[in-house]
C-alpha cells in the first residue's frame, strides 16, 4: 500500500497545478481534522499516524468511535455520498498525523488519464467498507464479546509484535476501548480484569500487551 500511495503522489507531481490542488498537512494529538467544507472538495490521503472517526450520540451525550484510520487510509469518499451523512467528527489519537489534502476534482482527473493506479482506490474504499461490516458484527455481540473482537481487530490493524505478545499503542486505553466496543468504561475494567485472568491480557493498563495466542492472526 506504501507503495501504490507514492505511487500516485509521484505521478500527480509530473503535472504543473500539483502544488495548487495538493497541501501536506500535519495534526498533533487530540486536534480535530478535516472540516465539511474541506471534505466536501477533497480527498485525504493519511501516510502517518492514527485518528478515530467519531459518531456522535445525543441521547447518552458522548461520542462512539465508528473506526479507526491507520496511515494509507483514504479519506473523504464519503464526500461522493448522496446518502445523509451522520454528525461525526474525526480526531487525531497518535502524538502526529501527517496526511496529504487533494483537491477531489483534480484526483480524479489526472488519474482518468492513467487509470492502472485506481486500484490503490479500490483497495482502500474495499478496505474502508470491510472494518465499516466488521463494526456491524461487533455491535449485534456481548461486551464481552465486542472486546474480544476489538482487541482482535486493533492487534491485527496496529499491534506490535514481540516475541509472543502483541503490544497496541499507548492511546488504546479503557475510555477509548468503551467509545470503540458501545459500552461504559466502568464495564470495559471489569472485563479486562478478567482478560487478564484468562491470560488473555499482561495488564489491565494500557498499553496493553495481547497473548498472542488467543488472537487469529
Amino acid at each position: 500500500m506504501p507503495e501504490k500511495l507514492n505511487t500516485v503522489l509521484a505521478y500527480l507531481k509530473e503535472f504543473p497545478d500539483y502544488y495548487q490542488y495538493v497541501s501536506k498537512k500535519n495534526y498533533t494529538i487530540h486536534e480535530k481534522i478535516i472540516l465539511e467544507e474541506e471534505k466536501a472538495k477533497h480527498i485525504f490521503f493519511v501516510v502517518e499516524g492514527h485518528a478515530a472517526v467519531e459518531l456522535e450520540d445525543k441521547i447518552r451525550k458522548t461520542n462512539y468511535i465508528s473506526i479507526f484510520i491507520h496511515p494509507y487510509n483514504i479519506l473523504g469518499i464519503d464526500s461522493f455520498s448522496s446518502f445523509p451523512k451522520k454528525e461525526h467528527s474525526i480526531t487525531v489519537m497518535s502524538d502526529h498525523l501527517t496526511l496529504y489534502k487533494i483537491d477531489a476534482e483534480f484526483l480524479l482527473n489526472t488519474l482518468a488519464v492513467k487509470p492502472d493506479v485506481h486500484d490503490f482506490l479500490l483497495t482502500s474504499i474495499a478496505d474502508i467498507f470491510a472494518r465499516h461490516y466488521t463494526l456491524l458484527g461487533m455491535i449485534a455481540k456481548t461486551p464481552k464479546e465486542r472486546l474480544y473482537m476489538a482487541f482482535q481487530n486493533l492487534a491485527t490493524e496496529m499491534g506490535t509484535v514481540s516475541k509472543d505478545k502483541i503490544m497496541l499503542p499507548s492511546f488504546i486505553t479503557q475510555s477509548v476501548l468503551a467509545r470503540y466496543c458501545r459500552t461504559t468504561q466502568p464495564n470495559v475494567s471489569n472485563l479486562l480484569t478478567e482478560l487478564v485472568e484468562e491470560g488473555f491480557l499482561n495488564d489491565k493498563k494500557s498499553p496493553y500487551h495481547i497473548n498472542k495466542n488467543f488472537l487469529a492472526i
